[in-house]
């Protein structure tokens, strides 16, 4: 089986980074903008016509926002691994002061951007008293899930990426969420990738012992059982970018750990973590063959979409929200049957993330070249 990795395929990387932002988003949308199947289309499908149901159809295969994340995550592993590589081979040692910058500044512009947009859409529908800000709508997965915290013990949490664990997220904006993850899988990858340098297979041996065990018993410490359940699937994407990047194992090595992870996933924690990390295999396995092959190449076009997709990640969710509240204030606190309004809020957001990553994502990435 070839390892040969195709370079000009890393462009596809960034394309379907940007492909994954933009799914999450049109799901959002489709949420909050559209009545929903079991709340509105199912009580009456005979009321829809022809478009609205081939739209319905269409933008219900935009539900998966959880699996386009765990995406993010392999994909992350992979590329922070593969960077920081480089540059260790270039300069013979891992700057961890260097590798942290390169974090900051990729992380907190847009960050810091995102939570003040956020502050000001929660507050002119807190103002307008929409129902959407107060859990008051006729959806019940909306009241679920929207419940605006604007305190500074949110600001401070989602500041230090301990929101969902010690903290509410910032506001209407849920994307967060991943954000401590994908933190803390920065900060892990320090000690880890330092090992991993040094013994590999070792390394990798006790990351899967780590991951067992606090899935059978659980780490005390809450913030570490979260994060550490996810990090397998992130250092998968660390394996496959050193696997690919020096070629220095037999590729039955890799398919013999993911298989062991895969069969403890399947047989022993589906109903729980389980078909998460199933699926992560599974991207780590498409992964491969983007970069392997030549047949998503035509993907390699579409690479300027990655360049704002973290921008877009985290700014979109508070204006879609706003949106939402104002289509129900206007229709008597219902959501339409058809997706215009959909289609609307990605076109508005899209150009909105657009503008804020060339202020505040763009500069830093580029005059830096962080990675």
């Amino acid at each position: 089986m070839e390892n040969k990795i195709v370079s000009k395929n890393l462009n596809i990387l960034d394309a379907l980074r940007g492909l994954a932002s933009i799914y999450v988003l049109v799901g959002h949308a489709r949420w909050l903008l559209w009545e929903g199947y079991h709340e509105g289309y199912k009580l009456h499908p005979g009321a829809y016509n022809l478009v609205d149901k081939i739209a319905m159809y269409f933008f219900s295969l935009f539900q998966f926002g959880h699996q386009a994340v765990l995406f993010f995550f392999v994909l992350s592993g992979f590329v922070i691994h593969w960077s920081v590589s480089k540059r260790v081979d270039k300069s013979g040692k891992f700057e961890i002061g260097d590798y942290l910058l390169r974090r900051f500044r990729r992380i907190y512009p847009p960050l810091i951007a995102a939570i003040i947009f956020t502050y000001l859409f929660d507050r002119i529908g807190l103002f307008q008293n929409l129902p959407v800000y107060f859990s008051h709508t006729q959806y019940s997965s909306i009241n679920e899930n929207i419940h605006p915290v604007l305190n500074w013990n949110s600001l401070l949490g989602n500041l230090l990426f301990v929101q969902t664990v010690y903290t509410p997220v910032w506001g209407t904006n849920g994307a967060l969420w991943s954000l401590m993850y994908e933190w803390w899988f920065y900060i892990l990858y320090i000690p880890i990738g330092w090992l991993f340098r040094k013994h590999k297979v070792a390394t990798s041996l006790f990351v899967l012992l780590i991951w067992v065990l606090n899935v059978e018993y659980g780490v005390n410490v809450l913030l570490l059982k979260m994060v550490i359940n996810y990090f397998i699937a992130w250092y998968m994407g660390v394996l496959l970018a050193d696997f690919l990047m020096y070629k220095s194992i037999n590729i039955k090595a890799p398919i013999g750990y993911l298989g062991v992870i895969l069969a403890v996933s399947c047989l022993r924690y589906y109903n729980s973590i389980g078909k998460d990390i199933a699926l992560a295999i599974g991207i780590v396995v498409f992964l491969y063959f983007v970069l392997t092959t030549n047949k998503f190449s035509y993907l390699a076009k579409l690479h300027k979409l990655g360049g704002f997709s973290y921008t877009l990640y985290v700014v979109h969710l508070p204006l879609i929200c706003l949106f939402s509240g104002y289509v129900m204030h206007t229709s008597g606190g219902t959501l339409p049957m058809h997706s215009f309004y959909v289609i609307c809020g990605v076109i508005v957001a899209l150009p909105f993330a657009w503008i804020l990553h060339l202020i505040t994502e763009k500069p830093f990435v580029t005059k830096h070249k962080v990675k």
